[in-house]
């Protein structure tokens, strides 16, 4: 029984080795039944590297530089302190073909619990994070270490991670808000399945108008464990920048920091020639590790219509292949008041610095009324708030 127990872990952590090794540098290859020489210790490895993988086709694109502007249905994984900052109920959801079979599903609700009358914004999120392999080729090995069947399959069977998160933001002030999201991580392979319990840690800080600042630390918890053994989560701290010069284009830029020591850097664009078609650029270093510098690349493009987002994203891994993203961003609410969130806080600030609160009431709420019920010819001119740092 002990002879057969340790295969079996060698088997399972032999296919753990290989899929978070694959995922990592996006190949996905899964090797389960290779022979005893062919392994190596797990110590060291990192377990559920399906959490580094981008969330939604806009982020993707811009090269999952988004953590100073997850304020949308996306906050819950890439950045909770965004949901202190929604504008009304969204929800999202992702189809990603990844290399080889793998498919990658998102899903997501985010839903703003304000209070009247009071100043601090707050929200909460539900999200989902699949990842599948569909059916590997079956091989195993005899007690002496021979292959079973000279090597050849011996059937199929299949793998899948998945994440269930739990977030909740806040404001603390009209510049800063935080946030925290739990999350319950299962992973399963053929007939084994493991557990891991985390959290991420997230803060937004609006700098300006034209300027927001965010970070995050990720995947804080327990080892993800089959059988007796387990790997670490893949946490990491995370620091960026927003800034939107004008109405048509957003900049953002990010580094991050693994628990490994690991660095990398995240940067991306877009472009709203017109306002129903976003264009999106973007480029990442940690996809690099043995690829051409192309694996670095990404692009997409958003479409909106009614003040929803269609958006695709291609993200190429060299030799490897390419993947495409899929994503949907609905939101419930009006658009009007999204676009004018930052414009209006401006003037509640320069209206109480000048006459104090008891002053600035009435003007104020009266040019928050004109912002929000703008005519239609006026929308059409500015459809973004000047200066608004918009996702």
């Amino acid at each position: 029984m002990d002879s057969i127990k340790n295969r079996e872990m060698l088997l399972i952590r032999t296919a753990l080795d290989e899929l978070n090794r694959g995922l990592r540098l996006g190949t996905l290859t899964v090797l389960v039944g290779i022979l005893p020489g062919l392994a190596w210790s797990s110590s060291g490895t990192e377990g559920a590297a399906f959490l580094d993988i981008p969330v939604g086709a806009g982020p993707a694109a811009m090269g999952a530089a988004y953590t100073a502007l997850a304020t949308n249905a996306y906050a819950p994984t890439w950045n909770p302190a965004g949901l202190g900052r929604l504008t009304g109920t969204e929800v999202s959801a992702q189809y990603l073909s990844y290399l080889q079979s793998m498919n990658y599903e998102y899903l997501s609700g985010v839903f703003p619990l304000n209070i009247q009358g009071s100043e601090t914004h707050r929200g909460i999120g539900f999200s989902m994070q699949y990842l599948g392999s569909g059916d590997i080729n079956r091989t195993d090995i005899n007690p002496d270490g021979t292959p079973v069947n000279n090597g050849n399959p011996i059937g199929t069977f299949s793998s899948h991670y998945a994440s269930y998160n739990m977030s909740y933001g806040q404001t603390l002030s009209e510049k800063l808000a935080v946030g925290v999201t739990g999350k319950l991580i299962n992973a399963s392979i053929d007939d084994v399945s493991a557990n891991a319990y985390a959290a991420d840690f997230g803060a937004l800080y609006k700098a300006g108008d034209k300027v927001q600042l965010g970070a995050s630390l990720v995947n804080v918890g327990t080892q993800l464990k089959f059988i007796s053994e387990g790997d670490s989560l893949p946490m990491a701290f995370k620091a960026g920048a927003a800034y939107q010069p004008n109405s048509a284009c957003l900049m953002s830029a990010e580094a991050e920091i693994e628990k490994n020591g690991l660095a990398s850097f995240h940067t991306g664009t877009e472009w709203r020639p017109i306002e129903m078609v976003s264009l999106r650029v973007g480029y990442r270093t940690d996809t690099l590790n043995g690829l051409s510098p192309l694996a670095g690349f990404s692009t997409g493009l958003g479409l909106h219509v009614w003040g929803q987002e269609f958006a695709y994203a291609w993200t190429p891994y060299s030799d490897l292949g390419d993947t495409q993203y899929f994503s949907l961003l609905i939101h419930f609410g009006a658009t009007e008041a999204r676009r004018n969130l930052i414009q209006y806080q401006t003037i509640k600030t320069h209206r109480t610095v000048q006459g104090g609160p008891a002053e600035a009431s009435e003007p104020e709420y009266q040019q928050l009324m004109q912002l929000l019920t703008s005519d239609d010819s006026h929308m059409a001119e500015t459809p973004k708030a000047a200066g608004s740092v918009e996702r």
